[in-house]
């Protein structure tokens, strides 16, 4: 025999009350924003032949602060309840590759 329970439709919609968190929002435009002013300075760098200067330093330290500060919203945006765990995922995703990136250039650049 068949159960009784109503199967759910593919085309089926669901509402819930669950939000997106405008910090998740917030960090993913961070994340973005870091990542567009890396690509400037590794641009500006390159085109210096890699003497760019105490200026594109300080920027790329603060690109990698700004990621830090993306990546710590993000985690307090996925401590919430009831909420869409879209843009808090890719705000940490987009933040935490981004903080990688940074340690490795950061010690790469030591090297050589």
């Amino acid at each position: 025999m068949r159960s009784r329970k109503k199967r759910k439709k593919e085309g089926e919609l669901r509402l819930t009350d669950k939000k997106h968190p405008a910090s998740g929002i917030w960090a993913v435009i961070i994340g973005i924003f870091a990542l567009v002013m890396f690509g400037v300075t590794c641009f500006v760098s390159g085109n210096n032949k890699g003497n760019g200067g105490m200026i594109v330093g300080i920027v790329g330290i603060l690109c990698f602060i700004i990621s830090i500060s993306g990546f710590i919203l993000s985690w307090i945006s996925l401590r919430k309840e009831n909420i869409r765990y879209l843009f808090p995922t890719i705000g940490a995703v987009v933040n935490g590759l981004q903080i990688v990136g940074y340690m490795v250039v950061y010690i790469w650049g030591s090297y050589i």
